[in-house]
């Protein structure tokens, strides 16, 4: 796909109308049925298996493939935007990289629809948040869906993941064979669970305890899958710290992914951020009974430790 082409396909895809139809009864029954997603993994497949035997000396400088786990809403989009901006390396987000592995995508194949996703991301202007208020994590004059030298390719879906993880507990086994000769680490990003609760509750119009649930639900798949990855192989790091320190925190994570971080990249991406983190727990109302329960659970969960709906 040209250029331009690809730049009026990414028009249409981000248009409100188009979200709306695809969005609706029919247009998801569609999309999301079984005949249309084989179709459009097979489409991806032979796409990606034709780029990646075309252009096999883009990726010869890889050393790290990067996969972030933990919640949505938690800030993993946050941190992807900020290393997707460095020149040596490229996160999609919200391409679901695992689904790849059971289909037996090569790792060529995968880092090519990463870069593709990061592309058009870009093209977008990083936005996020549609279904509450847009708000865009691009960083002018930094390298957003490009590229200097390509040592780090990844992606942010972190729940989706945890929950393939928990659906198959040999897909991390699987996906080390996949990147044989590449490194896999695993990027946490942990926030107040009141915050992906409450935006659960707006977003998602889920009841207080479906939310609840589905958070603490997630949390135990994290931990059972953390079981399966060396400690050394994950970096966990607060978002309230990312937004309280940006640039201590965001060096320790470009260096623990092997890459240098310069001056230039880490002001361009402080200047990016918002100094005070949002607490989307304020945008609904809390009975004091749900409030202790989440307390409760949350102390169940060594990397929740210290959380509390007033920290």
């Amino acid at each position: 796909m040209s250029g331009s082409t690809e730049r009026l396909w990414v028009s249409l895809v981000n248009s409100s109308g188009f979200r709306r139809v695809t969005e609706s009864g029919i247009g998801a029954s569609v999309l999301e049925s079984d005949v249309a997603r084989q179709a459009s993994m097979a489409r991806r497949y032979a796409s990606s298996y034709y780029y990646a035997r075309k252009d096999s000396a883009r990726f010869q400088n890889m050393k790290t493939f990067c996969l972030f786990i933990g919640h949505t809403k938690s800030g993993s989009s946050m941190l992807g935007s900020m290393l997707d901006a460095h020149p040596n390396a490229i996160i999609a987000d919200g391409s679901d990289a695992l689904q790849y592995v059971p289909a037996h995508f090569s790792k060529e194949q995968l880092f090519h629809i990463l870069l593709k996703c990061s592309r058009r991301e870009a093209m977008k202007g990083r936005a996020t948040a549609r279904r509450l208020t847009p708000y865009s994590f691009e960083i002018p004059d930094q390298w957003q869906g490009r590229y200097e030298k390509l040592q780090v390719v990844g992606d942010t879906t972190s729940e989706t993941a945890i929950r393939h993880v928990a659906a198959n507990p040999h897909l991390l086994d699987n996906l080390r064979r996949m990147m044989r000769g590449v490194d896999v680490k695993y990027i946490h990003v942990i926030r107040n669970p009141f915050d992906p609760i409450g935006v659960m509750r707006v977003r998602g119009k889920r009841t207080i305890e479906d939310a609840v649930d589905r958070y603490f639900g997630a949390c135990q798949m994290l931990a059972d899958a953390r079981q399966h990855i060396d400690d050394s192989d994950v970096f966990a790091v607060r978002y309230e710290d990312v937004i309280s320190r940006p640039e201590d925190h965001l060096r320790a994570v470009c260096s623990f992914l092997d890459l240098t971080a310069d001056e230039a990249y880490l002001q361009a991406c402080i200047n990016m951020l918002d100094t005070s983190p949002h607490q989307n727990r304020r945008m609904v109302e809390w009975d004091p009974h749900w409030i202790n329960v989440i307390e409760q659970k949350i102390k169940q969960f060594d990397f929740l430790e210290g959380y509390s709906f007033d920290n």
